[in-house]
């Protein structure tokens, strides 16, 4: 099992490299991060906030003309007011470090498992393919993830013990994570046994014979049947009715293998509902729990996307496939461009008018995030020198304004809750370019939460039809 988790871990560490996070070329940077909605603005922005939304009036049904960054910007909603509860006031009580990407497993675990406590935190994203000295320094293996508490500065590595700690440190807030002791072992039995199955059948199967293989499957299906027999039998989570951390130990491959284990060797389907039931409910819960479901979990198109290169990675020789390998790479990509084909109908049919944005919402964090990441995000789109998802067509460099205007067309639409309008004065085949390659480029949980990044393709999608049209 470690092996398997080392594995998943060293996949991570390679796609960081070649995502939008690790240099600050996109949504997300290396850096410091409030995991609230952030300080409520000072009276004067407030004050353009509301003077902004003004110009744009709920009922307006267009954006004819394209507002500033700074306009935009002006427009972001107000937080909610502060909660008078004691976590609330006292600020954050921990930070914790996880990988830029959001793709991290062990980090998933603890990420959730703050989320579900609710113990109000702030976060750095560490490069791993860079690490800063003074995490090096401050945490012994040097690895992801950490939490240092605010008040004593204790620093806590490895995601079991964290998860343990929290408990420890945080036993009125929120559920236990760890309780039931039996039933907690029992549960991570089958979760190792699950694991250890799943090796060797999913991005690589080495040089095994088709026959090899199949009996791979075999003791694979028995490991999920008996992983559904427990939920069925005293589900919809691992330890009954409410989350503990042996579904946060669970859900980081769970939610990947829901997605791409039907394009794999394995070719099973681990959503189905008519053979595995208990199952079904199970992922049906974690995504009704909105600690995950907002911000933790990626998207079908996210997953879909990266299965291919998951593959190259650990089954090809110097990235290369070949052969029924070289096929089940290939109907993963071509799965992802159909997901984002579909995106397409379904942006086109939701493009109504909404109202305002309101705080907190997945509109309001994606228009937040284009605001602060913007110019990285433009960079990226015109880049000459790409790193990753080299299929994709980029901008040219003298594209940069059209890109730009484009995000902001995007961004005032989706905090207005207005159709999206191309903007003028732009080339509109350049506009539908730009949209397309922001959508496909855009990663769940690494950029946005699932929703957020679903509002901000739809934006985009509506966007490059009309400029399909246009031109």
């Amino acid at each position: 099992v470690a092996a398997a988790w080392a594995l998943l871990l060293a996949c991570s560490l390679l796609l960081l490299r070649s995502g939008w996070c690790g240099s600050g070329t996109g949504f997300a940077s290396a850096g410091r991060h409030s995991a609230r909605w952030g300080q409520p603005p000072s009276s004067e922005q407030g004050r353009r906030c509301r003077t902004a939304s003004a110009a744009v009036s709920p009922e307006a049904q267009t954006l004819v003309d394209v507002l500033t960054w700074a306009e935009i910007e002006a427009m972001l909603p107000l937080p909610a007011t502060a909660s008078s509860s004691h976590e609330e006031q006292s600020g954050p009580k921990l930070t914790l470090y996880r990988d830029t990407n959001g793709w991290c497993p062990f980090c998933e675990r603890v990420w959730l498992g703050l989320r579900e406590k609710g113990i109000p935190f702030d976060e750095v994203l560490i490069n791993l393919y860079d690490k800063p000295q003074w995490y090096k320094d401050m945490v012994p293996t040097t690895m992801v993830p950490a939490i240092k508490f605010a008040g004593s500065g204790e620093v806590v590595w490895e995601s079991d013990a964290i998860l343990r700690r929290l408990d420890e440190a945080f036993p009125e807030v929120g559920p236990m994570l760890f309780r039931e002791p039996g039933q907690m072992a029992d549960a991570k039995l089958l979760i190792d046994r699950f694991m250890n199955a799943s090796m060797g059948i999913s991005y690589s199967v080495g040089n095994r014979t088709e026959a090899e293989i199949d009996a791979k499957r075999v003791t694979l299906v028995q490991a999920i049947d008996d992983l559904d027999g427990r939920l069925r039998a005293g589900g919809p989570f691992l330890l009954g009715a409410e989350l503990s951390a042996a579904d946060c130990m669970a859900v980081p491959m769970l939610e990947r293998y829901g997605v791409q284990m039907p394009f794999t060797a394995a070719g099973v389907k681990l959503r189905d509902a008519g053979r595995w039931p208990g199952l079904a409910a199970w992922y049906d819960a974690m995504e009704s729990r909105p600690s995950y479901a907002s911000r933790v979990q990626g998207d079908a198109y996210s997953w879909t996307v990266v299965a291919p290169v998951m593959m190259r990675l650990f089954g090809g020789q110097n990235g290369t496939l070949s052969g029924p390998a070289a096929d089940r790479a290939d109907r993963a990509a071509q799965a992802a461009r159909a997901l984002l084909d579909e995106m397409v109908v379904d942006a086109e049919a939701g493009a109504s008018a909404k109202g305002p944005a309101p705080a907190g919402s997945p509109r309001a964090e994606a228009a937040a995030k284009l605001v602060a990441n913007h110019e990285a995000v433009v960079r990226d789109a015109t880049s000459t020198t790409p790193k990753s998802q080299l299929d994709l067509t980029r901008l040219a460099p003298e594209s940069a304004p059209t890109v730009d205007a484009a995000l902001r067309a995007a961004a005032a639409a989706l905090l207005a809750g207005a159709r999206p309008e191309l903007p003028s004065g732009v080339e509109t085949s350049e506009v539908a370019a730009a949209c397309r390659y922001v959508s496909a480029r855009l990663s769940a949980p690494r950029d946005l939460g699932a929703p957020a990044a679903a509002e901000l393709r739809g934006a985009l999608l509506h966007l490059a039809k009309l400029g399909d049209a246009s031109g």
